[in-house]
C-alpha cells in the first residue's frame, strides 16, 4: 500500500483566499447580512432590483466574510462605466494592491477599479466597480488584508434614474466571535452609484440617519453600532436610501417595498437595468452612469 502523500498543489491566490475565508466562517459560525437593493425613482413610486435578485447571508464580524453574489451571465449591452476615478491620498502602487487585493478576495475574473476608499469607527473599506461587478471590501481587517463581498451581474454603465442602490449589508459587532474581533462595531451599510446631479445621498435605518460619501460617481454610507450589537431579524425589510440634488430637491429613493417586474432599457432598446424577462416597450430609459 502506497502511504505517500499526494504530490503538492499550486492553488491560485484567488482560490486560496476564497477557501480560507471559508473554512474560517465555518468554524467562527458567523453572520453577516447582505441585500442588494432596488430603486424607488421620486415622483413615479416605482423600483427594480438593480440587476440582481435579492441575497440575504446572515454573518458575524467573528469570522471572516465570504464573497456573496448571484452568478448572472452578462450581455454584450453597457454603456462605458463612470471615468478613470481619482483616490485623493494614495499612491497609483497603493491602489493597484487594493484593486489586486479585492479582485482576489472576491475571485472575480474582472478588473475592478478602486473609486472610493475610507476610514471610520468600523474600520478601512474600499468600493470598487468593474462593467459587470460591485465589490465592497474590507481592508487590514484582524486577520485579511482584504475581504470583499461581491455581486455580479449588473450592467454597471447604466442606472434606473439618477441613482442606484447597489447593496445593502448589515453586520454583528465583534463581541462573542473571534477574539481578534472583539470591540469591533457593529454596521448597516450602503453603497451605490449616482449621477452628477446628485449632490446628497442619506441613508436611515431605525430612527438613524447618516450622510453618504460621494466620490467618484458613488455613495457608500455606513452606521457604526456597538460592538455587543446583533443583526436583528428582519432587518431587510427596514431602511431607506435617498438621493437630493444642489437645490434639495428629492431625486429618488429606495425602500424595502419594492416592484420586481419594473425594467429600464439602453437607447437600444435593450434591457439593461431591472427585470430582464419583461417587453422592453414596457420599460423605462436608463440613465448613463457618468
Amino acid at each position: 500500500m502506497n502511504h505517500a502523500p499526494p504530490p503538492t498543489r499550486d492553488v491560485p491566490p484567488r482560490s486560496r483566499a476564497r477557501i480560507r475565508a471559508r473554512l474560517e466562517d465555518e468554524v467562527t459560525g458567523g453572520r453577516r447580512a447582505v441585500r442588494f437593493a432596488p430603486l424607488i425613482t421620486a415622483g413615479v413610486a416605482v423600483a427594480a432590483v438593480v440587476a440582481l435578485v435579492a441575497v440575504v447571508t446572515p454573518r458575524q464580524q467573528g469570522g471572516d466574510d465570504v464573497a456573496v453574489g448571484p452568478t448572472v451571465v452578462p450581455t454584450t449591452t453597457s454603456s462605458a462605466p463612470a471615468a478613470t476615478p481619482v483616490v485623493a491620498g494614495l499612491a497609483p502602487e497603493r491602489i493597484a494592491e487594493i484593486e489586486q487585493g479585492c479582485a482576489d478576495s472576491a475571485g472575480v475574473r474582472s478588473e475592478p477599479v478602486l473609486h472610493q476608499y475610507l476610514t471610520d469607527e468600523i474600520g478601512t473599506f474600499a468600493l470598487l466597480y468593474s462593467e459587470h461587478d460591485v465589490l465592497s471590501c474590507t481592508v487590514d481587517g484582524p486577520t485579511m488584508p482584504y475581504n470583499s463581498a461581491m455581486a455580479s451581474g449588473l450592467r454597471t454603465g447604466w442606472l434606473p434614474g439618477e441613482f442606484a442602490a447597489d447593496e445593502m449589508s448589515s453586520a454583528s459587532g465583534g463581541d462573542g466571535g473571534k477574539p481578534e474581533y472583539a470591540g469591533r462595531p457593529g454596521y448597516d451599510q450602503a453603497v451605490g452609484r449616482v449621477t452628477s446631479k446628485v449632490a446628497r445621498v442619506t441613508f436611515g435605518r431605525n430612527g438613524q440617519e447618516v450622510d453618504a460619501t460621494i466620490a467618484n460617481g458613488t455613495f457608500v454610507a455606513r452606521i457604526a453600532h456597538p460592538s455587543d450589537w446583533r443583526v436583528p431579524a428582519g432587518w431587510e425589510q427596514y431602511g431607506y436610501v435617498r438621493a437630493f440634488d444642489a437645490q434639495g430637491a428629492l431625486l429618488g429613493e429606495w425602500g424595502a417595498g419594492w416592484d420586481r417586474t419594473k425594467c429600464w432599457v439602453d437607447p437600444d432598446g435593450r434591457i439593461v437595468v431591472g427585470a430582464r424577462d419583461r417587453d422592453p416597450a414596457t420599460c423605462a430609459p436608463a440613465v448613463a452612469w457618468e
